[in-house]
């Protein structure tokens, strides 16, 4: 897998997006799976402050969640060269370096300011921060969730050569099994 691939798309984002592209009349329509944040009524879940202490990253997907994504090939594993407290899980049916990862990640008004490029939408009633880009082939969509004020949940999916939709489909319902995982405080 290729080391800090993910930390440098949420990171430098704008670094890699600028001039990339000119303004698209019209309204934004939120993501396949994702709702918009004025038209969504939270869940049960939605809002409830989540605990992140002692979680297993690891646990939080499992290989049923992964199959629509490839499939789990390997051992998910802690992926600190990529963020701090992360755990990366390699797919099948694709190229060798796709991969979906979870992560415990800086405030979602931090990820806002330095991905400029997303777009806010809503899962299971938590603010969520969608944010695509393309480096050397690798589609890399990541879907920050405010699960408390000082810290969000990350969920990533990088595939090689594959629409963006296409991504975001795989997305979403990771996103929302990790969410549904963590215990609430």
């Amino acid at each position: 897998m290729r080391r800090g691939h993910v930390a440098a798309t949420a990171i430098g984002a704008l670094a890699l997006l600028a001039g990339c592209g000119a303004p698209v009349a019209g309204n934004p329509v939120p993501a396949a799976g994702f709702w918009s944040v004025t038209s969504v009524t939270p869940t049960v879940i939605g809002g409830v402050p989540l605990s992140l202490d002692g979680v297993d990253l690891c646990s939080l997907l499992t290989e049923p969640d992964l199959k629509a994504a490839g499939g789990l090939v390997g051992a998910p594993r802690t992926r600190s060269e990529t963020f701090p407290d992360s755990c990366g899980y390699p797919l099948g049916g694709g190229a060798t370096d796709d991969y979906a990862l979870v992560a415990f990640y800086k405030p979602l008004d931090q990820v806002r300011r330095t991905q400029p490029a997303g777009h806010e939408e809503n899962t299971l009633g938590y603010p969520t921060w969608l944010h695509c880009a393309v480096q050397d082939g690798y589609r890399t969509c990541t879907a920050t969730v405010a699960v408390r004020g000082d810290r969000s949940l990350l969920v990533a999916v990088e595939k090689r050569d594959t629409p963006e939709a296409d991504v975001l489909r795989l997305l979403q319902p990771l996103t929302e099994r990790a969410i549904e995982r963590l215990p609430r405080a």
